[in-house]
């Protein structure tokens, strides 16, 4: 029996590497199911705000008002779900299933005691949030209506995320990209359905949401329970390395993804000078680049289940391996989507928007910034990566450097090079960043040396 224990990691619950040609299909095996995921639910939120402006002009107003909260929450659940990955990952190479739902458990604790008082404290200050936000008198009760019910809805998401990184953290990313998917779905379907179709009103929304979120915990508990990851003893028992997860993972993912809504206001703010075109044409770029970067993102975090499940596994010799696997798969995927983006950057403008002032700004940012894409995308894969391998502070600190440069150069050059200026110094930052792939490289070689667990 501990003949078979000690073998687990090498058997049952092997993990990819040291080959080139393993390490590749580990990695993109996880990374197509995820981005599709992603992807996906970007075009949900895309769509629920379609449906919103369907309803009325005062619905779509009310929900961009919610966005920076919006913003708060999803902090909130990425940085919890992403360190529930690294421990299931963590899990997967120690070959360990048991652990996997029992640390989801623990995870779940820390999630309801933070968004228990996040969601008190938006509830209680609801009117105050209000006035921050200049809401007219007439629709100020709807706003603090809407902020009351969205608060507790965003508390039900927790058992859908957590099923869904401990499946992808367990190496079973179609798994964990169906329960992703199917609450997307059924948000979407509620909305539109009861929301729209049945003239149900901005409140659909939240309840919406609320039953994707319980639906897509079903479907997780099933999905764990098929591949063997349920029952699990010791659910109740609380998991104390959850608090070291959270440090060195959580709290720099949740400080990164405020960090990316705090950028791109900056952005809005130096371009703010130049006219509500110019405005426009880069906003509209920015959704357009959310789709474009996602893929880079998953990436990284592919990379990262495959080298946390190597750590597990004590093959920390291998992760060298793996990063350079993940690069190459960036470099050549981002040399494609880098070049169409640059090639099709005038009728892509035209599609983003029918006013030819705002489409040619589009188009002029695509143009500065389209074939540096074959450094960004790497880039942020090994971000990514870095924030799931216990570097994420370091990982934040470039993200701030990162940011903190495009927004004073912008600043700088703005008024005597116009928004053109400003698309050029976030291009030649863009090209700067292939110094983060070094770092990765440096980072990772460094715990392969130093640890194998």
């Amino acid at each position: 029996m501990v003949d078979q224990q000690q073998r687990a990691p090498e058997t049952q619950w092997a993990v990819p590497g040291p080959d080139r040609h393993s390490l590749t299909r580990a990695i993109t095996g996880l990374g197509l199911p995820m981005a599709a995921a992603d992807v996906f639910g970007l075009l949900v939120l895309v769509g629920i705000v379609a449906l919103m402006a369907r309803m009325s002009a005062e619905a779509l107003y009310i929900r961009a008002l919610y966005v920076p909260l919006v913003n708060l929450f999803a902090a909130v659940y990425a940085g919890i779900g992403i360190s529930n990955q690294v421990a299931a990952a963590i899990s997967r190479g120690r070959g360990r299933p048991r652990d996997v739902v029992p640390l989801a458990a623990s995870f779940a604790r820390v999630w309801l005691a933070a968004s228990v008082v996040l969601a008190v404290a938006v509830i209680l200050a609801a009117p105050a949030i209000g006035s921050a936000f200049g809401v007219s008198a007439g629709e100020r009760g709807l706003f603090e209506s809407f902020v009351r019910w969205m608060a507790p809805a965003e508390l039900t998401q927790v058992g859908a995320v957590l099923c869904a990184s401990s499946l992808r953290g367990f190496g079973k990313a179609a798994a964990g990209a169906a329960v992703s998917l199917v609450t997307a779905v059924i948000q979407f379907a509620g909305v539109a359905v009861v929301g729209l179709g049945l003239h149900g009103g901005i409140f659909t929304v939240p309840a919406s949401i609320a039953t994707g979120s319980l639906v897509g915990l079903a479907l997780g508990g099933y999905l764990l329970r098929r591949n063997g990851l349920w029952p699990a003893r010791g659910l109740a028992q609380w998991r104390p390395e959850v608090v070291g997860h959270l440090l060195r993972v959580g709290l720099p993912v949740a400080a990164t993804q405020l960090l990316l809504f705090g950028g791109n206001f900056g952005l809005l703010w130096v371009l703010g000078r130049t006219g509500p075109a110019v405005v426009s044409g880069f906003s509209a770029a920015a959704t357009l680049q959310t789709l474009l970067i996602m893929p880079g993102i998953v990436l990284g975090s592919a990379i990262a289940i495959v080298l946390n499940q190597q750590r597990g596994a004590g093959k920390a010799a291998w992760m060298p391996a793996g990063l350079s696997a993940g690069m190459r798969i960036g470099f050549v995927l981002y040399a494609v989507i880098g070049l169409l983006v640059w090639l099709l950057r005038g009728p892509i403008g035209a599609l983003m928007s029918g006013d030819p002032r705002v489409a040619a700004v589009t188009s002029a940012y695509l143009g500065a910034v389209g074939l540096t894409y074959v450094v960004q995308g790497p880039v942020l894969a090994a971000l990514a990566s870095m924030e799931q391998l216990g570097a994420g502070f370091l990982a934040l600190a470039l993200n701030v450097f990162y940011f903190v440069v495009i927004v004073v150069v912008g600043a700088l050059v703005v008024d005597r090079f116009g928004a053109v200026g400003v698309f050029r110094g976030i291009a030649l930052t863009n090209l700067v960043g292939i110094s983060v792939v070094v770092t990765a490289f440096v980072v990772v070689r460094r715990m392969s040396r130093v640890r194998g667990s």
